[in-house]
């Protein structure tokens, strides 16, 4: 069989084979793939870099206490975002297990 299968059947007449090979493979789009990216990751690379070599200039500038200080208040941030991320995915899990639950208990009652 050398036509295409998946050819529509009504080929509007802008689009007929009189312009086409017959030989011509059409292939079908490819699916998009997450690709590595070497930039990107350089990137990230020199980002970490600066803020350890800004960590290390300012910590030998200051006092121990001055840095452990700074150092329990990001720590707080960080874990403030990392509690708040937490909760917002439990408390959407949670949202969707009520709806369901409503609505087996309406398909339930309808038994």
């Amino acid at each position: 069989m050398t036509n295409d299968v998946h050819r529509p059947a009504f080929i509007r007449a802008s689009h007929s084979s009189a312009h086409k090979e017959d030989n011509e493979i059409i292939t079908p789009p490819m699916k998009q793939v997450r690709r590595f990216s070497w930039t990107r990751f350089i990137g990230l690379v020199i980002v970490a870099t600066i803020v350890v070599g800004v960590v290390y200039l300012v910590s030998k500038l200051v006092t121990p206490q001055v840095v452990t200080a700074a150092s329990v208040i990001v720590g707080f941030l960080l874990l403030r975002f990392v509690v708040q991320v937490i909760l917002q995915v439990t408390f959407t899990l949670l949202r969707y297990l009520f709806w369901i639950a409503i609505l087996c208990g309406i398909l339930l009652c309808m038994l």
